[in-house]
């Protein structure tokens, strides 16, 4: 009898099949599971002409390709490392152009991936999913006919990527792996490329892999090699086995505001070692951490609210019991609203964590980051990410919440950069799901900071469109900040609704950058009630991180 054939190879093995000019896909989501160790092989190994597919939010493993210019081209809904910054090696890249950019959303990654993973040449979209400006910059949006309706539908075309490139914390030996936190968007990657490489923490006996045959979460029939190395997703999470490496990532941050500083630390981290020794020279900050930011001094009952609990506080008042909603990334204040909701007036609410897929985590410390998997341990359900879409293109998620760099009198939100699209001033980390706003039944966008450079009289890009009354069920749109409350006219023109304690109708006059209606009398925003502030502090965020926030 004849032994199954292992999956094992070294790192520089496995990436010298990966030719110049290929189109790979990057796992992971954020700065969590990314296959940070295949990236740095890549780079040692001098790729060139590189199409590079991400999942719907990227970071660290996207910037750094491009850094030392391995990157040809970039496929991907956003690129930034969240709470952090921006991606800087990306932004300057595409304010240079030296980078070719195909700007797509969630949707076109997603069932432009689904198609891929099906052998279907392209995926039909409602027309709704037209009215941003992807469609004018990108052409591979194409329209067609229904041949059942005879409507005019948006197409994406198949994404099949030559190489998936993911990181899992265990894999046996023939590459049945298993992710331990959040799958994300492995395994639709995996589906949709032609081969697939997978790193992992650690390599576990096959006789464990059948004993729970439930967990594994990448079948080996879809796997083609196995690189075991603890620590391969380093500066980046491989939750529950190491967190977020942060102090690491602000070096790099540091670094790489400047050409120079970006070439100091590949030189450092990447160029002058094997993978091994950059592991040994990292260990000191390789380690299960809890951020700086997620803690602050505990509030004495009577503490005024900070702005992120203000927020929080707004938002939970704008959903109603029985809502489904999702988390976006970044968007701290709004999980902390949901699960206040949740608490008070909404038990009936449901609502599902960033890109982790968790369904109402009820754990009582916010994460500094949503897309984070501690959240599945004390979740419901997990939905695969690829699901939430299907959710979110039929119209089953009742708010969104959305944010951005910009925003204009009709309520459409920027995100993708400040100046013309071919040469921002400016570079956004991309549209996200934005495209996807027409098909929630109400919206809510929101801006920590309410200023003229934010509020303007048109958006340099429209990632979602605003206020449409025919687009938008009941005609719900909101738009909260640090200052106030407003909403739409029954012509789409933005208007006053509420000012925040202590704020004047002159200091929101004087914030934004076009005619804001202005009703004679404008009530004050109701503050959070002892009720709400308490849940807040002891059963939503005990850790402090909206006070942290501001």
């Amino acid at each position: 009898m004849t032994n199954r054939m292992e999956k094992i190879l070294t790192l520089a093995e496995a990436v010298r099949q990966i030719e110049d000019g290929s189109t790979i896909a990057l796992g992971g989501l954020s700065y969590f599971n990314a296959p940070m160790a295949l990236v740095r092989e890549l780079i040692r190994q001098r790729k060139r002409g590189l199409t590079v597919i991400t999942s719907a939010v990227t970071s660290l493993q996207a910037d750094l390709l491009i850094a030392a210019g391995c990157v040809r081209r970039l496929i991907s809904p956003y690129v930034g490392l969240e709470e952090l910054g921006m991606a800087p090696n990306f932004r300057r890249a595409a304010e240079r152009g030296e980078i070719e950019i195909c700007e797509i959303g969630e949707a076109f990654l997603a069932f432009g991936l689904k198609a891929g993973a099906a052998g279907a040449p392209f995926f039909p979209l409602p027309r709704a999913l037209a009215h941003t400006d992807l469609v004018r910059v990108n052409t591979d949006y194409r329209f067609t006919r229904d041949p059942f309706t005879g409507e005019e539908v948006l197409c994406v075309p198949a994404l099949v990527p030559d190489w998936a490139l993911l990181h899992a914390q265990q894999s046996d030996p023939f590459g049945n792996a298993r992710h331990l936190g959040s799958a994300y968007m492995d395994l639709l990657l995996a589906r949709a490329a032609r081969r697939c490489i997978v790193s992992c923490d650690e390599v576990i006996p096959q006789e464990a892999v059948r004993a729970e045959p439930q967990r594994t979460t990448l079948p080996a029939v879809l796997v083609d090699h196995v690189i075991p190395l603890f620590g391969s997703a380093h500066p980046t999470a491989s939750e529950p086995l190491y967190d977020v490496d942060r102090e690491h990532l602000r070096l790099y941050l540091e670094l790489s505001r400047t050409p120079e500083g970006a070439a100091q630390y590949l030189q450092e981290f990447v160029r002058s070692s094997d993978e091994s020794a950059y592991l040994q020279k990292v260990r000191g900050t390789a380690r299960v951490s809890t951020s700086r930011v997620e803690s602050a001094e505990c509030a004495p009952e009577e503490a005024p609210p900070s702005v992120g609990e203000l927020l929080a506080v707004i938002f939970s008042r704008l959903v109603e019991d029985g809502d489904i909603v999702g988390v976006g990334t970044g968007c701290v204040e709004v999980a902390a609203g949901l699960r206040l909701a949740q608490l008070t007036h909404a038990p009936n609410l449901s609502f599902i964590m960033g890109g982790t897929g968790a369904l109402n985590p009820d754990a009582e410390e916010l994460p500094p980051s949503v897309n984070s998997a501690r959240a599945i341990s004390r979740a419901e359900a997990v939905l695969r990410l690829e699901d939430l879409f299907d959710l979110e293109l039929r119209g089953d998620l009742d708010v969104m919440f959305l944010s951005g760099l910009q925003i204009d009198r009709h309520g459409n939100v920027n995100l993708v950069g400040v100046g013309p699209w071919s040469a921002p001033r400016l570079r956004g980390p991309g549209s996200v799901g934005l495209e996807l706003a027409p098909h929630a039944r109400r919206r809510v966008a929101f801006f920590r900071r309410h200023t003229r450079q934010v509020f303007v009289e048109r958006v340099d890009f429209i990632s979602a469109p605003g206020y449409v009354p025919k687009v938008i069920e009941d005609g719900a749109y909101w738009v909260v900040t640090d200052l106030a409350v407003m909403d739409f006219d029954d012509e789409g023109r933005m208007r006053l609704v509420s000012l925040h304690p202590g704020v004047t109708v002159e200091q929101v006059r004087e914030r934004t950058g076009f005619e804001l209606l202005i009703p004679t009398l404008v009530p004050t925003t109701p503050p959070p009630t002892r009720e709400e502030l308490q849940l807040l502090r002891t059963r939503v965020d005990r850790r402090g991180l909206l006070r942290a926030h501001g």
